[in-house]
């Protein structure tokens, strides 16, 4: 009895060890998701250090990878086992040689993966709005789609090649080294990916201009809610788009109409002034 009542114990530790780390996982990737959306559409959202809000789009983000390996397994398990028939009928030598073209060819794919980092404040009048990239950050085209397929079946081939190398090598070789540290470049990357790209695309129209909002023109949307401040994206008379920052307490009894996603808002045109 007293030998279950440890196992029971023991287990319950592992699971909340367990727990834990999937918890601050989930927090750490959030953090970066909603911070790559701020950077993409050029807000500045009332972020602080403890906030429910980033283990929620952890977890979002966790599940879009889940769904984003099952749609490309076949093609990770095509590839995989073409590279072990390979390594078995190829010499040593070459075979090593091919390894390092490989790793190569996968630091410069991954470097250039950076470059959705490139896309800023789209709905600025000084953003990166006019490229294919940008629009895909509203909500426009699949272009998202395919930049977190590509990315996770990339980051996917890497880990399991570097847990391959470990295997047959140990950590002191230069390329299972070299591997390390392109896989943990692209798993900082998927969650950015997926904060540029899917994390709350959405606004809140809001019922009535909010008080004390001088130089706009209605429709005012609500983008991000804090704690304390909100931010709202609202076009100039001019009709270029403003990101405004209020205190929360400022929208207290103002319903809110409708929701529509970023794209719809930017291809809305621009009231005549």
């Amino acid at each position: 009895m007293s030998e279950l009542i440890a196992n029971l114990v023991e287990n319950a530790k592992s699971f909340g060890i367990l727990l834990t780390s999937a918890s601050a996982a989930c927090y750490a990737s959030g953090f970066l998701a909603m911070r790559s959306r701020a950077h993409a559409l050029g807000t500045d959202p009332d972020f602080t250090l403890l906030d429910g809000a980033y283990v929620l789009a952890g977890f979002r983000f966790a599940w879009i990878t889940l769904l984003a390996l099952l749609v490309v397994s076949p093609l990770l398990i095509l590839i995989r086992a073409s590279a072990s028939r390979l390594a078995r009928v190829a010499n040593q030598r070459l075979w090593e040689g091919i390894a390092w073209l490989l790793a190569i060819a996968m630091t410069i794919f991954t470097l250039g993966g950076a470059s959705t980092l490139s896309v800023h404040d789209v709905l600025l009048p000084n953003g990166s709005g006019d490229n294919v990239l940008a629009s895909g950050v509203l909500g426009n085209g699949n272009i998202g789609v395919i930049v977190v397929l590509t990315t996770t079946a990339i980051a996917a081939l890497t880990v399991l090649w570097l847990h391959d190398r470990y295997v047959r090598t140990g950590a002191g070789d230069t390329l299972t080294v070299m591997l390390g540290l392109i896989a943990a470049l692209q798993l900082v990357l998927l969650p950015v990916d997926y904060g540029i790209f899917f994390a709350q695309r959405t606004a809140r129209m809001l019922g009535r201009v909010p008080q004390g909002l001088v130089g706009v023109s209605p429709p005012v949307w609500l983008l991000d809610r804090g704690t304390e401040r909100v931010t709202l994206l609202a076009r100039r008379s001019d009709g270029a788009f403003s990101l405004i920052t209020v205190k929360a307490e400022t929208l207290d009894g103002i319903p809110v109409t409708r929701t529509a996603s970023l794209g719809e808002i930017v291809a809305e045109r621009a009231p005549s002034p």
